[in-house]
């Protein structure tokens, strides 16, 4: 059963957090890893697929998987991919996350962590590649704060993509009435500098690792106004 931790809920929170991540990681793998001609060749298991370069990526997230499961990981993409291919437009804002969509998300999951090396933090981060728009990636830290008791296989990590989904929506609606934005990830994007700008779902990301895998606390005086 989840903690009841909700992430976060509106948009200066996101704001802060945004801010606090940039002083403390950089954009640049995260650009590249998002590009569609980076995730395009993953998906459909082309000769120009760059394996090494996703191994890389997913290890700057506290992962140790070696270069040489490249091929074992590839193997485990391409199954996971005829469950992501009906997702493929979906977005964590508007995506209505039903039983259907939610089991499909856990098959995706699961066949990811089939593969010998990959754990649950990479298979999340590997989602967050393959999709950037609809999933969210989590470390042992936020895993234990959503989900304290229960096990880090696809049906939990598909109800905390769930929590995610509650998360943004709760962040667009006080974008919208308390900001008069109706693009949050986009406004912040645009403050930021980042281009092509991030999803939502990678900034409620941020949110996460930072408040829960660094603990750090949110700061009302420091979210600037974008």
């Amino acid at each position: 059963m989840s903690n009841y931790v909700t992430g976060p809920t509106t948009f200066d929170q996101l704001r802060w957090s945004s801010q606090v991540f940039r002083g403390l990681s950089d954009d640049a793998t995260c650009i590249a890893a998002r590009a569609p001609s980076f995730r395009e060749p993953i998906l459909s298991g082309r000769a120009d697929a760059d394996w090494p370069a996703l191994i890389g990526y997913v290890n700057q997230w506290g992962c140790r998987i070696p270069r040489h499961k490249s091929e074992a990981i590839a193997a485990a993409v391409g199954n996971a991919a005829r469950y992501l291919e009906p997702m493929a437009a979906s977005s964590l804002e508007f995506d209505d996350l039903r039983c259907s969509t939610l089991d499909v998300v856990e098959r995706a999951y699961d066949c990811l962590t089939e593969a010998n090396g990959v754990g649950p933090t990479g298979a999340s981060a590997i989602l967050t590649v393959l999709n950037p728009q609809l999933f969210v990636s989590w470390g042992e830290g936020i895993r234990k704060a959503y989900f304290p008791q229960d096990r880090p296989n696809g049906a939990t990590y598909s109800q905390f993509l769930t929590v995610m989904r509650m998360a943004a929506l709760s962040i667009v609606s006080d974008a919208r009435s308390q900001h008069g934005i109706e693009d949050p990830a986009g406004a912040l994007s645009t403050q930021l500098s980042i281009d092509p700008p991030f999803s939502l779902a990678k900034f409620v990301d941020e949110y996460n690792w930072v408040t829960l895998e660094r603990e750090m606390v949110f700061q009302p005086e420091s979210a600037v106004a974008v």
